[in-house]
């Protein structure tokens, strides 16, 4: 169960509070009728109340509604809120939870995840009901409840494509995508936004206004160390660095405990950043546990014990290093750390999409895309000759063509492009033709929009606030969170610090001609030995692949011909076992051997 933060009152409602695997039932047909047993309301006039997780900005939001925080539970805060402002609150509100408002005056239900969707919420709609859950597996074992996977949706992830945000692995079961709300009202559930950033047209900050960064990330920080013991997970890059500063400095300012440093060692040479996480843990004197990744996963193989995690998630293991992660967070957890800060958010707020090498193009910007370029080549580790083929190419002179065409023949380059897109999906992917057929019919929904009125920049923004990998990625990591008995936070992105980085314009966030500007001269400053302003992107692919080929036998003996996936009708297992063994002999094709051991192995965890 999460609990209430430290420095809150004790809740009225918490003796009966709701665990994590709470189902909330609402009628279709009287959503003022609230059917859920065991699950303990707060009132407030004509409007009921649920709310689970933890919310930020207690004292200021009781202070706006004129009562005291220590007289109220976070779901009364949230009604009077809503009391005041109705739904237009809901933006408003600062935290990773779910909350649900009955208003009976309008006999009408709402449900909404954080703005960012740190906190997970699912659906099932069953009759006339809809049942509600921070997870699929308590909704799962509802009576009447199907427990078929999304056969097609688990063939289209081998075909990399996504065409439904709110689609889960489970045919039943329904995703409120981040930013929504669900609206239960006259017999029938539609999901809509609540929350976005983007603004039309867009109104990007000036070199002034984008100064204030500082100010709002320290905001953001500062709200998620109120809430007890924290750790981060300190790693040697530039996003986690820039929360660790930001927390030691503001831990320090309201009087309550620095995070604990929590670090994994790698030996690998390519991803080896010990000295550097050592180094800036001592300089903003944090305790520090510096774990080696051999430690940390033990005696057992890793990916052995990552395709074992698969058992009981709500998807297919995301994060292969999640084992080493896993025992980290445990250890934090015993030297009484209850919140974990993360980095995550960081590559997609504080870096500039490729696809800006499109708008530059369209407007003849040639200079700047020379700049682009160099900032490109110094912040990441990759061959000249392919960065030039993916910014002057893929990213800018193929999205303005296709522009172009589009403008001219939309309907022909529309059935152009979904032919293009099923001609490349492997021969062993759906063997079964009706699901084959499926996979037609949705492929239009993953085509990405060739005439985006704001560029291609902003288009790549807004895939950011809910791509389903996205949500997926946060999902995992709020249920390793639980199995390790801690809450992960993740301050880049608040939705503060996500406002204002979506309209810091691309010369700022990469201000000094290398990625993440914005942070690393500062930072730069601060740990002036430690190189970080000529740093580039770290990534592990030989260290990964290098775990590949050690495991690989046993790897393969134990997936045999894919039986789960294959009996679903979702590949050809003898096929698909063909293409594995093939690419592990190819040195660029090896790290596609993961993907299929892993789908298999969450699908043989859920199937049959």
């Amino acid at each position: 169960m999460l609990t209430q933060p430290a420095a809150a009152p004790a809740d009225p409602l918490s003796i009966e509070a709701p665990s994590d695997d709470w189902v909330l039932s609402l009628s279709l047909d009287e959503p003022g009728r609230v059917l859920t047993s065991g699950v303990r309301w707060a009132e407030w006039g004509p409007f009921r109340g649920f709310f689970h997780g933890l919310l930020f900005d207690r004292e200021d939001l009781a202070h706006s509604n004129n009562c005291s925080a220590s007289d109220c539970s976070d779901a009364e805060l949230v009604l009077r809120a809503y009391e005041r402002g109705g739904e237009a609150a809901l933006p408003r509100l600062r935290g990773t939870f779910v909350v649900a408002i009955v208003d009976r005056t309008r006999d009408t239900a709402i449900l909404a995840r954080d703005p960012h969707g740190t906190h997970p919420l699912f659906y099932v709609e069953r009759g006339s009901r809809v049942l509600f859950a921070t997870t699929p597996a308590p909704l799962l074992d509802q009576p009447g409840v199907s427990h078929a996977l999304n056969r097609v949706a688990l063939a289209d992830c081998f075909c990399s494509r996504w065409p439904d945000p709110q689609e889960t692995f489970f045919a039943a079961v329904r995703r409120v995508p981040a930013g929504c709300r669900v609206i239960v009202s006259g017999g029938s559930l539609r999901v809509a936004h609540y929350w976005s950033p983007d603004d039309q047209p867009m109104q990007w900050l000036t070199d002034e206004e984008a100064e204030g960064f500082d100010g709002v990330f320290n905001r953001a920080v500062e709200r998620c160390l109120r809430h007890g013991p924290t750790g981060i997970f300190l790693s040697g890059g530039l996003d986690s660095i820039s929360v660790a500063a930001v927390a030691a400095d503001r831990a320090r300012h309201i009087g309550v405990d620095p995070p604990l440093a929590l670090s994994l060692g790698y030996t690998h040479p390519e991803c080896d950043e010990r000295e550097r996480q050592k180094a800036v843990a001592a300089n903003l004197g944090l305790r520090q546990h510096l774990v080696a990744f051999h430690e940390a996963i033990g005696s057992r193989p890793l990916l052995e014990q990552a395709v074992e995690l698969n058992r009981g998630l709500a998807a297919p293991l995301l994060n292969a290093w999640q084992p080493a992660y896993l025992e980290l967070a445990r250890r934090g957890r015993v030297d009484g750390v209850l919140n974990i800060f993360t980095g995550a958010g960081g590559d997609e707020w504080l870096t500039v999409t490729p696809c800006l090498s499109a708008d530059l193009i369209s407007r003849g910007a040639f200079l700047e895309m020379a700049q682009f370029f160099g900032t490109l080549r110094r912040s990441y580790q990759a061959p000249t000759p392919a960065l030039v083929r993916q910014a002057f190419w893929r990213f800018g002179l193929r999205l303005v063509v296709g522009r172009w065409m589009h403008r001219l023949m939309p309907r022909s380059l529309k059935s152009i492009r979904v032919r293009r897109l099923l001609a490349g999906d492997p021969s062993w992917v759906a063997p079964d033709p009706e699901l084959r057929a499926m996979q037609r019919r949705r492929a239009e929904g993953a085509l990405t929009d060739l005439d985006p009125p704001q560029g291609f920049y902003i288009r790549e923004l807004k895939v950011s606030l809910q791509h389903p990998i996205v949500s997926w990625a946060i999902e995992e990591s709020f249920q390793f969170g639980r199995r390790a008995g801690v809450r992960f936070l993740h301050p880049l992105w608040d939705p503060d610090v996500v406002e204002m980085l979506y309209r810091t314009p691309p010369s700022v966030l990469n201000q000094g001609g290398r990625a993440k500007g914005l942070v690393r001269q500062a930072l730069s400053r601060r740990f002036p030995t430690l190189g970080l302003e000529r740093q580039r992107k770290v990534l592990a692919k030989s260290f990964f692949e290098s775990l590949l080929r050690q495991e690989w036998k046993a790897l393969t003996d134990l997936i045999g011909d894919f039986p789960s996936l294959s009996g679903l009708g979702i590949v050809d297992g003898k096929g698909l076992r063909a293409f594995v063994d093939d690419a592990f002999q190819n040195p660029e094709q090896i790290r596609h051997c993961w993907v299929p051991i892993n789908l298999e192995m969450w699908a043989r965890s859920h199937h049959g």
